[in-house]
């Protein structure tokens, strides 16, 4: 990985676990679509057939000390033999002396990088078949993402996001209802949760679609170049509570950057030549 970061030591990982197990899923030869809210189908299969399916969770991390703790607690409860990789984005809190302490795999970047290059540098290290991203705040919540796991271990769908319940001062809505706009326009494809980053996705969608850079537009760009690419996006709803940034005057810039970058990552998606065409 170069001068980038370094590696803690990583535990045993344990991979192929028996079917009898409850995180442990194995495919039958086929993949039905399944019920729910599948947006777009590819051909190909989501997963290789047959077999144990490996699945891992990346967790980037920046300054998140006095939450990752209990993040990492609740998907050791959740997924207990999955493959757990903490990308510690240039924290200057011990947020990778917290995780580390918890034996999961430790990414140290020496320099805030971004999310976008935490996940991809984690996508590289990690082997699972199916890769689910949480946030490190998401504390006791974070084993909600189990559910997202299984509809894409299951073939209901290339890419599951989690739609979180509602909560009031939230402050998404105007950011939120462009990212949903702009992604419809380009593929007509409408969308309830679309800034969503508790994501499970096939390796082979993160490794086509997983975009460069973006921000806090991360999530729109992914969620554009799969659907143009075919893949299956399925929403699900889950316990997941968002974390609102209040209408204070850091709440107010943070979504003043949530808006720009979002339009960014759809004038990168070509929202802007879809819309002259229209």
């Amino acid at each position: 990985m170069g001068g980038a970061g370094r590696f803690d030591q990583p535990p045993p990982l344990l991979f192929g676990v028996p079917s009898g197990h409850p995180h442990g899923f194995v495919l039958p030869g086929r993949h039905p679509a399944g019920a729910g809210r599948a947006l777009r189908r590819r051909q190909h299969p989501a997963l290789p057939e047959g077999g144990a399916v490996k699945i891992s969770v990346l967790v980037p991390a920046y300054n998140e000390a006095k939450t990752i703790g209990s993040t990492l607690d609740s998907l050791a409860a959740a997924l207990p033999r999955s493959e757990v990789v903490v990308i510690d984005d240039g924290s200057t809190d011990g947020t990778g002396d917290v995780a580390a302490a918890r034996g999961v795999l430790v990414i140290r970047n020496r320099r805030n990088l971004g999310k976008a290059t935490a996940l991809a540098r984690g996508l590289q290290v990690c082997s699972g078949d199916v890769v689910a991203m949480v946030d490190a705040d998401m504390g006791p919540q974070a084993g909600e993402i189990l559910p997202l796991i299984e509809a894409v271990v299951r073939g209901r769908c290339h890419m599951a996001v989690a739609r979180f319940a509602s909560s009031r001062g939230g402050g998404l809505g105007l950011v939120r209802n462009l990212a949903r706009w702009g992604i419809c326009l380009c593929t007509g494809v409408r969308l309830q949760a679309p800034l969503s980053g508790q994501r499970a996705a096939c390796r082979s969608l993160l490794e086509q679609c997983l975009p460069a850079g973006g921000g806090y537009g991360l999530e729109t760009e992914l969620t554009l170049r799969a659907l143009r690419l075919g893949y299956r996006v399925l929403e699900l709803p889950t316990g997941f509570v968002h974390r609102g940034h209040g209408w204070r005057l850091a709440g107010i810039r943070h979504r003043g950057r949530q808006f720009f970058h979002v339009l960014r990552a759809l004038w990168r998606g070509g929202v802007c030549r879809r819309w002259q065409v229209l």
